[in-house]
């Protein structure tokens, strides 16, 4: 599979037609006029046929681990490996009997991409908290402010020759981690990615499905716009995993709907707020069309909401992939005339869910396959509240931090061992 790198995750028609972003003194997107909540906004689901759908074909099962899973997990998967090139299967996990060969304590590794976001700094700060909240020790290591693929494989091998008891992973390349990955379970040693599924039948890949929740802020953008309207792409780095999945769910909306259009080429943001709004505004001063929508991949949205709002252009949708605090917090406070939706691995509860697989599998629960993948909450203008604070505004930094159970929730996750049971306060 193409790198899933992301920073964040990291993420998205149904019944009131609003009116089409841009225009207006105001500088912001036309909602309902009225600040009325649109009737489709509470619990929103994407339509099956016709403008905003995209098909979710259920991954191939060789092993059939995916048929014996309960509906609720089988439809998380779905178009989970659905864009070019995707090497990623789900198969059996060789750790089904597996346990660690010691009591506790138990040591962790982890290795983490650059920390050039808030969501990086948090995933790691809380996942090391969480370890040594349960009596493990763990060691952290990272490739700084860089995006290094050499750097984070030669990390990723010391730290398995150091002997851990489990590696977590945030893999920059997936397909370079394949043989490094079966080294170390040859070993004896687990490894679980975050962000980066690694196509082998020995990772323990734990994920959000960005290809669903991509489709269903395209859609839900659709169902705004009334199905109209031109769409600027903004990328995080070409080739990603994140941007194949992203791309592959946003081409499948904007296909469905013959009045939007897709804007020729692309802005790259690297995965970062500053980039993001410097080649935005690049684009935007070659491109004079009326933008009525920009889908970034992930954790950019504040970046391209900058551009537009220092350039006096009409603010477009820009669906919130990462919900950063400043873009969150400029919705919020254009909740009259702005409308928009958002999705997200929460940290807390991505770091929360890291931690726990990890010791269920060290207790021995019997982990069934190589594939923990949950749907993302999905903000729209119905639970923007729920999600944002009044006073945060375009420059307020960070991310939001979630619900700890609010993604791959214990309960959730117990589908996924044979032998589920609540764990031990500490090892």
């Amino acid at each position: 599979m193409t790198a899933r790198y992301v920073g964040a995750v990291l993420v998205g028609c149904v019944a009131l037609l609003i009116t089409a972003c841009g225009g207006g003194s105001s500088g912001t997107t036309p909602g309902s006029g009225s600040g009325t909540i649109p009737a489709f906004a509470k619990d929103f689901q994407p339509p099956t046929s016709g403008c905003g759908s995209f098909p979710t074909p259920t991954p191939a099962d060789p092993d059939g681990v995916i048929a014996q899973l309960p509906a609720t997990q089988r439809t998380a998967l779905g178009g989970y490996t659905n864009f070019p090139n995707a090497t990623f299967k789900v198969l059996s996990s060789p750790w089904k009997d597996w346990k660690a060969t010691h009591p506790g304590p138990y040591r962790a590794s982890i290795i983490w991409g650059q920390l050039a976001n808030d969501f990086q700094v948090q995933m790691v700060d809380r996942m090391k908290a969480d370890f040594q909240k349960a009596g493990m020790s763990v060691d952290v290591r990272t490739t700084g402010s860089n995006i290094d693929i050499p750097q984070l494989l030669q990390l990723y091998n010391a730290a398995v020759q150091s002997g851990p008891d489990i590696v977590v992973l945030q893999s920059a390349s997936p397909d370079a981690f394949t043989g490094p990955v079966d080294a170390a379970a040859a070993k004896g040693i687990p490894t679980l990615t975050l962000n980066g599924a690694v196509p082998s039948k020995s990772a323990v890949n734990l994920d959000g499905n960005v290809y669903i929740s991509a489709g269903a802020m395209a859609s839900y953008t659709a169902k705004l716009l009334g199905g109209k309207g031109n769409i600027m792409y903004v990328q995080g780095v070409s080739g990603s995993g994140p941007d194949s999945l992203a791309i592959s769910a946003w081409d499948a909306v904007v296909k469905g709907c013959p009045g939007l259009r897709k804007l020729p080429s692309a802005a790259y943001g690297a995965f970062s707020d500053s980039v993001a709004k410097s080649e935005t505004l690049k684009y935007i001063a070659t491109h004079p069309q009326k933008i009525d929508a920009a889908f970034e991949v992930a954790v950019m949205a504040p970046g391209v909401m900058r551009a537009f709002q220092q350039t006096g252009r009409p603010m477009p949708i820009v669906p919130d992939s990462g919900l950063s605090k400043a873009s969150l917090g400029y919705w919020r406070q254009h909740q009259d005339t702005y409308r928009d939706s958002g999705a997200t691995i929460p940290p807390a509860a991505a770091a929360r869910a890291v931690v726990e697989v990890s010791r269920r599998m060290l207790h021995g629960q019997g982990l069934k396959l190589n594939a923990i993948v949950d749907q993302l909450p999905l903000v729209t203008d119905a639970n923007l509240n729920d999600w944002s604070e009044a006073g945060w505004t375009l420059e307020t930094p960070g991310a939001a931090v979630g619900e700890p159970q609010s993604f791959l929730s214990s309960k959730f996750l117990d589908a996924f061992f044979t032998h589920p049971r609540p764990l031990p306060a500490r090892d």
